[in-house]
């Protein structure tokens, strides 16, 4: 395009970076708003500061509403969008997927004069190939022309799509704990602030301190908690918000209501420090287990190898004793003293003998109620410890994953058969699996979903019934309306993988809960497992630009279907 500007004839369009070399060199003859030679003063004035303002602005002149916008402005177009074309265009061109989403701000301002100003407002724009869901704080105000009537609308904006979706992730993490903390097995609780607020806290800790929700949430932890003063817990939990490093002891004792009145119990319990995003500290998360029945148990067996060892102590002062007597016998007593030290070596190694036999075997010598405290502990631990290893699976694939590769599919399913060869041959199982493709993506996920896939197939299966699993792969579009993937790109090419059992199935209305973080349709004497292993399927397929949705009657089997975008 010829130049159509000189540097001495139009000074004010000096500068500017980018954009302003860009509006120097556009045809501006072709728009409403003439050659700038013909420019109003006033928009002399706002194109020129706003070429040269280093905060994204953005300017709609004329009753056609041509576009200017600065450097600044610039990447919030993004790439393969409206840049740079969005110069000189009218905005209704420009912008008709939100148009009707901004233009009663417009009309607003452009009848009234006074500016608008929005935070974190949605609006959708096409950028970077797609339609992109933006978030932005920005405001509209009034440009008057040289006789002082509005002439057009200076847009002052900041993306906030970084920080919102931040926000909703926080929000989200912060949902995700509280539902853990009241699903755990263990007594667990939050205290939040130098105050130790109770925020938050599960049934098992209720039960721990003796106390309802309405006696101890939302009050300071020591408030509500007086019996527990003055033990030392203020000086630790005041350490851990000092130095950020947690805590844990076992075996501690404390007072607490128990049975209408305050007892001294013995306690396992952690406190681990809650970081914020920057770092600081604004809370603990407090872990307890009462331990009293087992070291209860554990005094008494070690009161009786004590009283054992004490009549031991005896008995060989008794010998000593007896030895000293008879060596100031006379010789007519000497043949009965050797008989008398003689017969007595026998009870004393026996006392040695059942001594050692009763230590050991006072350990299963434990009542109804110990035995039922011992497998509610070990039972507890169990559960705990599987709840953690899932959580943080999702929250990855919930980060993500940084690298991609090309990954064999055939090559992942040939690993998940090699780690499940037990579990299958235990169950009779027959797995079915037709060529797979190869498609870009995280290695560890997509094995762990085909993982979480199969041992679900395995789990859920009709008795008397061997599973039989097959694996099928086919390409298809996005527009395929034999399919109700909603969210897909229509021309865009897919990867159909289907996973199909003939096990109990499920009642269709519970197909899209069943994805859902910790639901289970059965109860754990029924069937085992955390209610974690769908959610991460459903999180790979995600991390990939993909979806997954379940198919299934009850008894008739279930298929899971999960579409990945087969562009390499």
């Amino acid at each position: 395009m010829e130049t159509l500007l000189s540097k001495e004839t139009y000074s004010f369009l000096q500068g500017g970076g980018e954009m302003g070399e860009r509006t120097r060199q556009f045809n501006w003859s072709l728009t409403p708003v003439g050659t700038p030679d013909q420019w109003p003063q006033s928009l002399r004035t706002t194109v020129s500061n706003l070429l040269r303002s280093k905060f994204p602005m953005f300017l709609w002149w004329g009753e056609d509403m041509i576009q200017f916008y600065n450097d600044a402005y610039r990447p919030s177009l993004g790439n393969e969008g409206k840049h740079p074309t969005a110069l000189g265009q009218k905005g209704k061109e420009c912008w008709p997927e939100i148009w009707e989403i901004i233009s009663p701000l417009l009309h607003q301002v452009q009848t009234t004069g006074e500016a608008t100003w929005m935070e974190d407002q949605l609006v959708p724009i096409y950028r970077n190939g797609s339609i992109e869901d933006v978030y932005w704080t920005f405001s509209y105000s009034s440009v008057l022309d040289d006789e002082g009537n509005h002439a057009g609308i200076l847009v002052t904006c900041t993306e906030t799509t970084e920080k919102v979706i931040t926000q909703q992730k926080l929000i989200e993490s912060e949902k995700m704990l509280r539902n853990t903390i009241l699903q755990a097995p263990v007594a667990i609780c939050i205290y939040r602030g130098h105050e130790l607020i109770i925020e938050e806290a599960n049934e098992p800790m209720f039960e721990f301190w003796g106390k309802t929700s309405e006696q101890v949430l939302h009050r300071p932890l020591f408030e509500a908690m007086p019996e527990a003063k003055n033990q030392g817990y203020e000086e630790m939990l005041a350490n851990v918000f000092q130095t950020g490093q947690p805590f844990s002891a076992n075996e501690l004792t404390v007072t607490l209501p128990r049975d209408g009145e305050i007892k001294t119990v013995y306690i396992n319990f952690s406190f681990t420090p809650i970081h914020e995003t920057d770092g600081s500290i604004s809370g603990i998360m407090a872990m307890a287990t009462d331990v009293t029945a087992q070291v209860l148990a554990r005094n008494r067996i070690e009161d009786l190898v004590k009283q054992r060892t004490l009549e031991l102590a005896e008995a060989n002062n008794a010998l000593l004793a007896a030895n000293q007597e008879l060596k100031r016998s006379n010789t007519n007593l000497e043949e009965f003293a050797y008989a008398a030290s003689h017969d007595l070596k026998e009870p004393i190694r026996k006392i040695h003998y059942f001594t050692d036999r009763l230590r050991h075997r006072l350990t299963n010598k434990l009542d109804a109620e110990d035995l039922h405290y011992f497998k509610r502990l070990e039972t507890g631990a169990k559960r705990m410890s599987t709840l953690i290893d899932d959580l943080l699976s999702y929250s990855h694939i919930s980060r993500g994953a940084n690298h991609e590769d090309l990954v064999d599919l055939n090559h992942t399913l040939a690993l998940v058969e090699e780690d499940m060869e037990l579990s299958i041959a235990e169950m009779g199982a027959t797995l079915i699996v037709d060529p797979l493709p190869i498609i870009k993506g995280h290695r560890r996920q997509l094995q762990q979903m085909f993982e979480n896939l199969v041992g679900n197939a395995l789990k859920y299966n009709r008795p008397d019934v061997s599973p039989e699993i097959k694996i099928t792969s086919k390409l298809i579009r996005g527009c395929d309306s034999a399919l109700c993937f909603t969210s897909t790109q229509g021309e865009k090419m897919y990867y159909l993988i289907e996973v199909i059992d003939n096990g109990i199935g499920f009642d269709q209305e519970d197909a899209e809960r069943i994805f859902n973080v910790f639901t289970r349709l059965h109860g754990m004497a029924e069937y085992k497992g955390s209610g974690v292993g769908l959610s991460i399927v459903r999180k790979v397929a995600e991390n990939h630009s993909g979806f997954v949705v379940a198919e299934s009657k009850l008894g008739e089997g279930a298929i899971f279907k999960i579409l990945l975008p087969a562009d390499l």
